[in-house]
Order: C-alpha cells, then sequence, then structure tokens
C-alpha cells in the first residue's frame, strides 16, 4: 500500500520554503555583484482579507470577453428632400350608389372627358348620316337619328327605333310615345329631359313603323355601342322587347326581364315597358313606375310620396 507524505516523514511546505530561500539568497547575491546596494521599499499592503465562500464560487465562473465600445463616428446626415408640391385638387365625382353592388363598367378604353363627348358624338353622327348598309332604309328615310340629351348623362334610355315624328325632326322620341317619356323622366323621376340620354337601336325609321330587321340591326348596333362608351353611363334603361333582346341577347318577353337589374357592357341595366306600349295598355304603368323606382333608388333620386 503506498505511503502518504505525512506518513513517510517528510513535510512538502519545508522542502518549499527552503527552496524559495534559496532562490531569493541568489537573487541578492547577483544584485550585490551587479553594485547594487539596497532596494527600495514597497509600499505597506494591507492585511490580506480571505475570500467568502460565495466570491469564490463567482470566481470560478467563466469568463467572457467582452468587446470594448466602438467608438461613435458621427456621419452626415443626408440632406432632408424638399416638401412634395400639394397634389391639384381632383374633380368632384358624381355619386355612385351602391358601388358594391354594381361593380365597375365593362368599357375597354378610358373615359372620354366630358368636354370632349359632344366632338365625339357629332363625328359619329356624320357617320350615321353617310351610312348606306340596309338599302331599305336608306331610301326610305328623311334622315338619321342618332341620339339626343347630355352627352355626360348618368342614365341612358334606349328605344327600338324612330318613328315618323322623329324621322322628320331628326330626334328621338317626339312623338306621343316621346311625350309620355318625357313625362316619366320630369313628373316621375323628377329629372329634366336634357339631363338624360335618349337613343335607339336603329338610326333610320323602318317603313311602316314594322320591326326592325336582324340584319338591319346587326348594321346598326355598332353605333350605338359606340354611343353607350361615349356617353359613359351610369345606369341604363331599356324601353320595349327589341332593345331588350337586342342588348341583353335574349328572348324573353319585357315581363320576364323587368323588376331586376341587368347589365349591357358592364353598365348596371332595367328593363321596362316601351311608352307607345303604355299607350296601349294604361294599366301597364304602375309596373313601369316601379321599374323607374327601382332606377331612382340605385341613382339615389328621391322617389315622390303618394298624394292623399
Amino acid at each position: 500500500m503506498a505511503e502518504t507524505d505525512a506518513e513517510a516523514g517528510t513535510d512538502p511546505y519545508r522542502e518549499e520554503l527552503a527552496l524559495l530561500i534559496r532562490q531569493t539568497r541568489a537573487r541578492l547575491e547577483s544584485l550585490t555583484r551587479a553594485g547594487v546596494a539596497a532596494l527600495p521599499r514597497s509600499a505597506a499592503r494591507p492585511p490580506a482579507v480571505r475570500p467568502s465562500p460565495a466570491a469564490v464560487a463567482a470566481a470560478s465562473e467563466p469568463i467572457v470577453a467582452v468587446p470594448p465600445p466602438t467608438p461613435s463616428v458621427e456621419r452626415p446626415r443626408p440632406a432632408s428632400p424638399p416638401p412634395p408640391s400639394p397634389a391639384p385638387p381632383r374633380p368632384a365625382a358624381r355619386p355612385i350608389v351602391a358601388p358594391t353592388m354594381f361593380g365597375t363598367a365593362g368599357f375597354e378604353s378610358p373615359p372620354l372627358d366630358p368636354a370632349n363627348r359632344p366632338g365625339a358624338l357629332a363625328v359619329l353622327r356624320e357617320e350615321v348620316a353617310a351610312c348606306m348598309k340596309c338599302a331599305e332604309l336608306a331610301a326610305s328615310r328623311t334622315q338619321t337619328v342618332l341620339g339626343d340629351g347630355n352627352p355626360a348623362a348618368r342614365l341612358m334610355f334606349i328605344g327600338e327605333a324612330p318613328g315618323g315624328d322623329e324621322d322628320r325632326l331628326g330626334v328621338p322620341f317626339v312623338g306621343k310615345a316621346g311625350q309620355l317619356l318625357n313625362d316619366m323622366i320630369t313628373k316621375g323621376m323628377g329629372l329634366r329631359r336634357e339631363d338624360v340620354y335618349v337613343a335607339n337601336v336603329l338610326k333610320c325609321r323602318p317603313p311602316g313603323n314594322r320591326d326592325p330587321e336582324p340584319a338591319e340591326v346587326a348594321n346598326c348596333i355598332g353605333y350605338l355601342d359606340r354611343q353607350i362608351e361615349i356617353v359613359r353611363p351610369e345606369f341604363i334603361c331599356l324601353l320595349g322587347k327589341i332593345a331588350a333582346g337586342t342588348l341583353l341577347n335574349t328572348a324573353l318577353s319585357v315581363g320576364r326581364l323587368r323588376g331586376r337589374w341587368h347589365r349591357v357592357h358592364g353598365v348596371p341595366t332595367v328593363v321596362t315597358y316601351h311608352p307607345s306600349y303604355l299607350l296601349r295598355a294604361p294599366a301597364a304603368k304602375k309596373e313601369a313606375w316601379a321599374d323607374l323606382q327601382l332606377l331612382m333608388r340605385a341613382m339615389g333620386l328621391a322617389i315622390p310620396r303618394k298624394k292623399g
């Protein structure tokens, strides 16, 4: 069994002390030979304080080197940009009621400035006046009938074709049916005739006021499409089965189409009876009035109260 230092009779502390004394003496002798006569005295040291167990435990924790703080360098501040110039005032837009219901109209081209719309319609009017696509209509007409009203109207009425009075005057809806339409616009809706825009599917009067032929509609519909795109109405009202069937591409009757919303070029559209039909069937005026109220509510127009 191995012996311990104590059991071997040696004292390691004494041997270490003796070694330290010998090294010190050798160092002093070396200094004496070098000519050093005396050593400077050091300042008195404070009595040694025995560290507490907590300090010993803290000293045993690993030391993490903390890099010295980086000296801050003052950088030149970038020049502040000049204040933005005030935006030009935007023109007040016409209110559209229930935009989430109707969405955006489906036109490919951007809208014309309202100031340029009369000129665009005048160019179209000259083109229609020179049209010879339908030989029978061109031979029998007095003049073509493009449209009438406000080129920037919110509401556009579209009928079937010019009659005798319209062919003579060159303005749509000026006969008895036109007088009833005026009453619907002014007395019913509280608007003026010049506030709306009125047009027909055909721009020439069919002989004998007959219904338009499919080929005649096909020849003329492009002019109406351009009218709608120039005026860019917010709402359209189709008057009668010819206008409704043509623009909605349907064979359904007016009675089946009225009372609900449709779309023409993305524009919210209602269908109602043609004024000439209302002259023959006055009982249908009640339904036509309900259709106008549907329009008025969407346009934000006040509906007059019933008298009595």
